[in-house]
């Protein structure tokens, strides 16, 4: 044997070998196929990472070993900019291509994540060598979604008045980025993880959902008590009417406070909605309630039917409110049975109506 084969040998098996290994085809440039083989065993039991590149037929490196800080250091800037390519998309598209980030929403809103961002990252993270990149970008989209959608709903807890569909501020965006980098790092670990790894693995997507489970409900917590107080606000007695079927949440309109019923009914189900609207003494129902008469329309002073043969519009006068039911269909609930449950409907409180 040669002298340059034995410290071929020991530099493929030494602590300092695999701890910062030269790469693979060091190994597999050894004269002496049994060190070969030898030395490509001893790497692939050491560095799992890089097992995919030193197969036993292949000495030509492609990937390298990396330590999760390596990982880290490629996985979170590639999720930063799938991240801020994310953001761009949402940007306001009032003006034709206006700017460079209204230009990509124009044209990529609904396809860019799926179809641009995801294969890109991939890709990027392939040309860094990071393995399993496909792995890292998939987790990194995953978690991106969940604590995209987490923003979101906490900006709309913090803000109630905040629109559903208001752009992320673009520093949050970018946290989101770093987060879903580094939760696709530790989600995906290294090729041979050990017991810490593996907690890490397990504790990550937990943390996670976690944390988007506590900001979806801390949102709608936030939002069902503006509810609440905008409902406890409105000029209107609080009468709840009592229809079979299934009610809706309650919402505060301009005029009053409006309810939404899923009826069932012997053929089917049919859907309704019940405006509360402060009455007007002296004021016919019909002009009160239609901006244009109909010729259909009847009203007496306290109580209004109009509508088609099918479809109804049922209105009672009690007191300082108007309890209106419109979308009546008369072919799935009879019209006397939601009178009447509009003449007994009980007084109830803010929290009742807002469901």
């Amino acid at each position: 044997m040669s002298s340059q084969s034995p410290g071929m040998l020991d530099a493929a098996v030494t602590p300092g070998y695999l701890l910062f290994p030269p790469g693979c085809n060091q190994v597999g440039r050894a004269s002496n196929p049994a060190l070969q083989a030898a030395g490509r065993a001893a790497t692939r039991a050491a560095t799992p990472e890089c097992a995919i590149s030193c197969g036993a037929g292949s000495p030509l490196p492609t990937l390298v070993p990396m330590t999760v800080p390596q990982r880290l250091l490629r996985v979170v800037p590639v999720a930063l900019t799938g991240a801020f390519a994310s953001w761009l998309a949402t940007l306001d598209n009032d003006d034709y291509c206006g700017t460079v980030g209204e230009c990509l929403g124009l044209a990529f809103d609904d396809v860019l994540v799926p179809v641009v961002v995801l294969p890109a990252g991939a890709l990027l993270l392939r040309l860094l060598r990071v393995p399993r990149a496909v792995l890292h970008a998939l987790a990194a989209l995953a978690a991106g979604v969940a604590l995209w959608y987490a923003a979101s709903e906490l900006l709309s807890a913090l803000d109630p008045g905040r629109a559903y569909d208001a752009v992320v501020p673009w520093p949050l965006a970018v946290v989101v980025g770093v987060l879903a980098g580094a939760a696709a790092t530790y989600v995906v670990g290294p090729g041979r993880p050990s017991r810490r790894d593996r907690l890490a693995r397990a504790a990550t997507p937990l943390a996670v959902v976690a944390l988007t489970v506590a900001a979806g409900t801390a949102a709608a917590a936030t939002e069902r008590a503006d509810r609440i107080e905008e409902i406890a606000a409105a000029p209107v007695t609080h009468y709840q009417p009592e229809i079979r079927g299934v009610r809706g949440d309650g919402y505060a309109t301009e005029q009053g406070v409006r309810l939404s019923y899923l009826v069932e009914s012997a053929p089917g189900q049919t859907y309704l909605v019940v405006e509360l609207v402060p009455s007007r003494p002296g004021t016919d129902l019909c002009e009160q309630l239609q901006p244009v008469p109909t010729p259909d329309c009847e009203s007496d002073g306290t109580t209004m039917r109009e509508g088609a043969e099918d479809y109804a519009g049922i209105a009672v006068v009690r007191g300082d409110t108007v309890l209106h039911a419109q979308g009546v269909d008369t072919t799935e609930v009879a019209a006397e049975e939601v009178l009447e449950a509009l003449r007994t409907a009980p007084v109830v409180d803010a929290t009742a109506l807002a469901g």
